[in-house]
């Protein structure tokens, strides 16, 4: 069972953190892919104090044998130096060593990562999801899916830190994933959160790096097509000709296995007061229910919920967890990240076929012939949901 803490006492203990990452010299480090998985990994990280030359030392294995050098990281609101670095000519599949800092002044601890295969492997895990936040769920969270999982990557589906415009919220959330994050990189999309008042997406922006516009991108990891759809300014006509594209391109591409979109507003919920999202519905379901991706993965409702592979928001089977490739889209909205959780309508809508009032957490198992959905309860690690599409 998840150890109780008062909200009150969980903060105290996230302030004195705060405090002393404030005395660290090196804190929040974290991966991300903003180019090719196979070859690069870019990794972002605040220092205490500027650091006159800040580089990252890595290698093959448990070697620290090749330097880069990394990039000052500038938006106004930010709370410390950022940096910022992508290293390139990597070879896939392989494991590296690394530590970033400044040999004049130190180092982080030796971290790991793994770049992504060359080749389609026999299959791999990733883990995904939404509305984090900074609470005790959110690093249990955290905690479950490191020792639990070890995936080769996580997406969390927008809203983060919940910062909301106050920026030492991020820091104690980029502390609360680094344990994962340092390992792992994290591909974001952003969530209506991340759309602070006045400055916009500025934080989002400047302390990830992402593919493309990184508001919206794609990237290529086992075979398999990510594509990150910024749902917050779902009707940008420039955004919406890119995205149809990516679903075209996606459908067609031969080597591409599997096509799975991630965004943070779901079309589809029995969320109390919230629903169906008739707008999005509107502009985003003719997409979807045309070119068909495989999977869609949610958050902005605080549950979790699952639907039946949908054509026009009717279901094409209700079978309970197993479906043929193409038969409809299923959306699955996992935003039990661990912010908080909102209630669930008394009566199931026809469109679901599994819903829960719960933290969670998604493990996607993918190989040549399935996907494999699992949801798992933050508090015990039970089984909530488990489907899968077949080819």
């Amino acid at each position: 069972m998840m150890q109780r803490l008062s909200w009150t006492a969980f903060f105290a203990l996230m302030t004195l953190a705060g405090c002393f990452a404030q005395q660290k010299l090196i804190s929040q480090v974290h991966l991300s892919w903003s180019e090719d998985p196979q070859t690069t990994m870019s990794i972002t990280w605040q220092s205490s104090k500027p650091l006159s030359s800040p580089v990252v030392q890595y290698g093959e294995g448990n070697t620290l044998s090749q330097t880069a050098m990394a990039r000052r990281i500038r938006y106004e609101q930010e709370t410390g130096p950022l940096y910022q670095v992508t290293l390139r000519n990597l070879k896939p599949d392989t494991l590296y060593s690394y530590r970033v800092g400044d040999a004049g002044k130190g180092w982080s601890e030796v971290r790991t990562f793994r770049t992504a295969p060359s080749k389609p492997p026999a299959r791999f895990v990733f883990t995904a999801f939404a509305d984090h936040g900074v609470t005790p769920a959110a690093e249990q969270n955290v905690r479950r899916v490191l020792s639990g999982e070890k995936p080769a990557f996580h997406i969390i589906m927008g809203d983060l830190s919940y910062a909301n415009g106050n920026q030492p919220v991020w820091d104690s959330w980029f502390e609360e994933i680094e344990p994962l994050a340092s390992q792992v990189p994290f591909m974001a999309c952003p969530g209506n959160h991340e759309d602070e008042r006045g400055i916009r997406f500025a934080t989002y922006l400047a302390r990830f790096a992402l593919p493309g516009k990184e508001l919206y991108y794609r990237f290529d990891y086992g075979g398999v097509r990510f594509i990150m759809f910024n749902s917050q300014d779902f009707r940008d006509a420039e955004q919406l000709r890119w995205f149809e594209q990516e679903l075209r391109e996606a459908h067609r591409d031969s080597e591409v296995r599997w096509v799975i979109v991630s965004m943070h507003h779901p079309l589809y919920s029995s969320t109390v007061r919230r629903l169906n999202d008739t707008a999005r519905i509107e502009v985003l379901q003719p997409l979807f229910d045309k070119y068909r991706p495989d999977l869609v993965l949610l958050g902005h409702h605080h549950n979790y919920e699952r639907t039946y592979p949908l054509l026009s928001m009717k279901p094409r089977s209700h079978h309970p967890n197993r479906y043929s490739r193409g038969q409809g889209v299923i959306y699955v909205t996992s935003g039990g990240g661990g912010k908080s959780l909102y209630d669930l309508t008394p009566e199931q809508p026809a469109f679901t076929a599994k819903r829960e009032r719960c933290y969670q957490y998604l493990r996607i198992t993918v190989s040549d012939r399935s996907l494999v959905v699992e949801c798992y309860r933050t508090e015990d690690n039970s089984l909530l949901d488990r489907f899968e599409i077949v080819r």
